[in-house]
């Protein structure tokens, strides 16, 4: 399970964490946990990251990034808090996960194939409007 303080990580303080922002973040935490939730009930077993000490992939860049990063577009989902990427090293969750998942939870992933080690989960629904999708 995640938190919107685990999602916001080292840029609590951004002045890029604007209202707007925080607010997608409590939107997104809940969708996340429910998939999570229902993951662990199917067995999959997730590890914390080690670098974050939270299910939230990467170094510091997983969760919310501000327009600063060097990663992604200025209305890129992670910038726009509604996007996070959860740590999967064995690719065990993007295994799982199935369209039909994504739906009755409200989330969006990016294919498996373009995530290795992480699974991309957002709350903004892409151009294609399918539920997996190829940035």
């Amino acid at each position: 399970m995640i938190s919107p303080n685990d999602v916001i990580g080292p840029w609590r303080n951004s002045a890029d964490l604007t209202e707007e922002r925080l607010e997608h973040i409590t939107d997104l935490v809940p969708a996340v946990n429910a998939l999570l939730a229902r993951a662990a009930q199917a067995g999959v077993k997730l590890p914390i990251n080690p670098k974050t000490k939270t299910q939230v992939s990467g170094e510091q860049y997983g969760g919310f990034r501000p327009q600063t990063c060097p990663i992604g577009a200025p209305l890129s989902a992670h910038k726009q808090g509604l996007a996070v990427d959860i740590y999967d090293p064995d690719n065990k969750l993007d295994e799982w996960i199935t369209d039909d998942v994504l739906s009755q939870v409200g989330l969006y992933r990016e294919a498996p194939r373009a995530t290795p080690g992480w699974t991309h989960l957002t709350i903004r629904r892409p151009g294609s409007g399918n539920r997996t999708f190829v940035p």
